[in-house]
C-alpha cells in the first residue's frame, strides 16, 4: 500500500471518529509524574498504576524527592504493579539522573530521555507526546499488533511499527492515533477472539497474522 494514499487516510479518518476522545489514560500532573507512571506501566493496567500514582504523589513531589530515596524503601509503595522491584530501582536512578544532569527537569528529547534508566523508545515518546506536545509514536503492544494486522509491517515490532506510523500520517496524528490504536486494541483488535466483525478497520484490514476461529459444531453439520 503506497504510503499516504487514500486508504491510509480513510484508515485515520475512521479512528478518529471511532474514538475521538481517545487520550493518554495515566495520572499524571506533570512530565515527571507522566514519567513515573510510564515507567510503571510496563506489563501493568492503567488502572494498577493510577492507583499506585496516587499514592506517590501524596508523599513524593519532583525527581528531588525519589532521587534521595532508597530504591528498597520505594518497593513497598508500588509492588502492585509488575516488576515492582525493577521498576523502583529504574525510577530512583532515573531521578538522581534527572537532578544531576538534568537540574531537575525532565529532558525533552528522545535521545535525552532514553539514556535514563528504564527509559524506552516507548515511555520516551510517552513522555514527549503528552507531556511536551512533541510528536511522538508509542509503539505499544496494541500498536504493534495493529499495524501488523494491516499488512503495514511483517511481524509485531515496536520500531517496525514506529516506521510505519511515521511514514504514512503527519507528525500531528501521531499522538492521538496512537490512543486510537490503543482503544481498537482493546475494544476490537485483540489478540486473542479479535471481534473483527465490529471493528471500524475491517474493510480495509488484511488481518494478517489473525487466527481463524475454529468452526462450533453445530456450523459443521
Amino acid at each position: 500500500m503506497p504510503v499516504g494514499d487514500e486508504v491510509t487516510a480513510a484508515i485515520g479518518r475512521a479512528l478518529a471518529a471511532s474514538y475521538p476522545e481517545a487520550r493518554c489514560e495515566l495520572a499524571a500532573r506533570t512530565p515527571w509524574e507522566l514519567l513515573v507512571a510510564a515507567i510503571l506501566s510496563a506489563r501493568a493496567t492503567d488502572f494498577q498504576v493510577n492507583k499506585v500514582m496516587a499514592v506517590l504523589n501524596e508523599h513524593y513531589t519532583g525527581p528531588h524527592a525519589f532521587a534521595v530515596l532508597d530504591h528498597r524503601d520505594l518497593q513497598r509503595a508500588v509492588r502492585q504493579v509488575p516488576l515492582f522491584r525493577q521498576k523502583a530501582r529504574a525510577i530512583v536512578e532515573a531521578a538522581r539522573a534527572v537532578m544531576r544532569l538534568h537540574h531537575g527537569r525532565v529532558p525533552e528529547s528522545s535521545e535525552a530521555l532514553v539514556r535514563l534508566p528504564g527509559v524506552g523508545r516507548k515511555t520516551a515518546a510517552v513522555v514527549l507526546g503528552n507531556a511536551f506536545g512533541i510528536p511522538a509514536v508509542a509503539a505499544d503492544v496494541h500498536v504493534q499488533r495493529i499495524t501488523c494486522r494491516l499488512g503495514w509491517t511483517a511481524q509485531e515490532n515496536p520500531l517496525l511499527a514506529e516506521r510505519a506510523l511515521t511514514a504514512r500520517f503527519p507528525p500531528h496524528q501521531w499522538v492521538p492515533l496512537c490512543h486510537q490504536l490503543i482503544r481498537l486494541g482493546r475494544d476490537c483488535c485483540r489478540r486473542l477472539q479479535p471481534r473483527c466483525a465490529r471493528c471500524p478497520l475491517a474493510a480495509w484490514c488484511q488481518r494478517q497474522g489473525v487466527e481463524e476461529e475454529p468452526a462450533s459444531p453445530s456450523s459443521a453439520r
